[in-house]
């Protein structure tokens, strides 16, 4: 439950959630709350211990819906966040899109490109400069 003051955010996303027998990869719009970024290592390790990816969405995680029908004329379905949670795969996705879309801290500088490309790329590209 959000407190007062708290705000959140939503995205677009592709999740595995169980439709009757099948897990089906369903467009949906999940909304999450916020979290100061100074929190985000407390929050991720809590008492010097990882925490797994189904305990940290569900913190996050505060509605999930289908998207509408393409004609606007039916809603999207509600979906319960236990639900979406019961795959181990979804509860990553979750966790994922949630701290790829946290603000950055400013002033705190941020990865070069090229630090995360491979050997063999790099080499590839000074061999056409």
């Amino acid at each position: 439950m959000l407190k007062a003051g708290e705000e959140k955010f939503s995205r677009p996303m592709d999740l595995p959630i169980l439709i009757g027998e099948e897990c089906k990869y369903v467009p949906v719009i999940a909304a999450f709350r916020t979290m100061p970024s100074e929190h985000i290592d407390n929050w991720l390790v809590c008492n010097g211990k990882p925490r797994s990816d189904r305990d940290l969405a569900a913190e996050v995680l505060l509605e999930v819906r289908g998207l509408p029908s393409a004609d606007g004329r039916l809603q999207g379905r509600h979906y319960s966040v236990l639900q979406v949670l019961e795959f181990e795969r979804a509860a990553a996705l979750v966790v994922s899109l949630f701290l790829a879309e946290l603000p950055r801290s400013e002033g705190l500088p941020r990865a070069e490109s090229e630090r995360f490309r491979s050997r063999s790329s790099r080499r590839y590209r000074a061999s056409f400069r």
